[in-house]
């Protein structure tokens, strides 16, 4: 699903007509244009009727769907999640805007609402499930699981519930979707890569990463991007054959080892990396890498 949010800062002079009051925060509106739009607000939806003017001044965030459809999928699934939920969801995702410093898809404001309530849900019931890549998502997405710990601390404090670090996880990886406006599948694909890369340097007979050199944060930011561009196919690396025979000729270990993870990311990816990309990665080895 694809929706647009505009800030009240930019609404308060559209008038808007009231369809229904989904609930006491949330209001199904239509604009001037007769187009419908959902608003939220505190205390919003309180006594208004259909027919009614909308205050626009209450009004904090306006969710503008591109169908029909959409907006009656968004307007169904508000109507059916606890309003403190949904304003909680909505605290965590601006909180993510501000930090990270970017603008996020909108559709996290449905995506991670959704995911949150229902993992809720399943916690009441005493069912919790683990997340297998939870190293990968604090190693690789340190500021979003931050956000995602923030996310857990106030859903404990607010609501009382007690989450473990494993949702923290999820509510990065929902982030990560919306930095980057990827599926919760292939970040999911883009994290178990990351794994499967780390794995294979650890096994690795004459290199060992050090996870306490000084270029360890660097080289696993290096990584990070070198699979987000395997798979999107996108090609940043200037063409420059010298430096990839100098690297192969300084460091043929690190240069051995980087083909090999090469290799192994245009194969699951699909698409072709050039070589200066394995030349980058072998000089990134030699930094973080002590000989075995």
């Amino acid at each position: 699903m694809v929706f647009f949010i505009a800030s009240a800062k930019g609404e308060r002079n559209v008038r808007m007509k009231v369809l229904k009051s989904i609930n006491n925060n949330v209001v199904s509106c239509l604009d001037e244009n007769g187009q419908e739009v959902i608003a939220m607000g505190r205390g919003l939806g309180f006594s208004l009727r259909s027919g009614d003017e909308l205050d626009a001044a209450k009004v904090e965030k306006l969710f503008r769907m591109q169908t029909p459809d959409e907006a009656r999928r968004l307007t169904d699934l508000f109507s059916t999640l606890p309003p403190q939920q949904i304003e909680l969801c909505s605290r965590i995702v601006d909180r993510a805007t501000e930090d990270l410093g970017r603008k996020l898809c909108p559709s996290v404001y449905l995506t991670l609402t959704d995911h949150i309530c229902f993992a809720i849900e399943r916690l009441r019931k005493g069912t919790v499930f683990q997340n297998t890549l939870l190293a990968e998502v604090r190693t690789f997405y340190p500021r979003e699981y931050a956000l995602g710990k923030y996310g857990l601390e106030l859903l404990e404090r607010e609501l009382g519930i007690h989450f473990p670090d494993d949702e923290a996880a999820n509510i990065a990886l929902h982030l990560v979707n919306a930095e980057y406006e990827n599926s919760i599948r292939d970040t999911l694909r883009i994290t178990q890569t990351l794994h499967d890369v780390l794995t294979s340097l650890a096994g690795w007979p004459h290199l060992h990463l050090d996870q306490e050199s000084g270029f360890y944060d660097e080289f696993t930011v290096h990584l990070k991007f070198l699979v987000f561009r395997a798979f999107s196919g996108q090609e940043q690396t200037q063409k420059d054959p010298r430096f990839v025979e100098a690297v192969r000729q300084c460091y043929p270990e690190e240069f051995h080892c980087a083909q090999q993870i090469v290799e192994g990311l245009c194969s699951r990816s699909g698409t072709s990396l050039p070589p200066e990309e394995q030349a980058y990665l072998a000089a990134s080895l030699h930094r973080t890498c002590r000989k075995v």
